[in-house]
């Protein structure tokens, strides 16, 4: 997949973004829970395959909910551009 700008999903309460970098492989991974005043709660640059930044995204949104105490059996739908 070529990927010009990055991927988007909704995970339950929280929104999970990765945005493409200036290198090859090269990404920066967010999560961010809108409903808190300081949405962003991860956010991490990352030298992987679209794929591994993916899963990392969904790991950290899970062990911030678990954090919170709130239950994540959510699945990430990716939309990339």
């Amino acid at each position: 997949m070529e990927l010009q700008y990055g991927c988007r999903s909704e995970y339950g309460p929280l929104e999970l973004r990765i945005q493409t970098g200036a290198s090859v492989n090269g990404f920066t991974v967010f999560v961010e829970d809108r409903r808190q005043e300081h949405a962003a709660v991860y956010e991490h640059p990352a030298q992987s395959t679209l794929e591994s930044a993916q899963e990392s995204a969904v790991l950290h949104a899970d062990e911030y909910l678990k954090s919170r105490k709130e239950e994540s059996p959510f699945a990430a739908d990716w939309r990339c551009s």
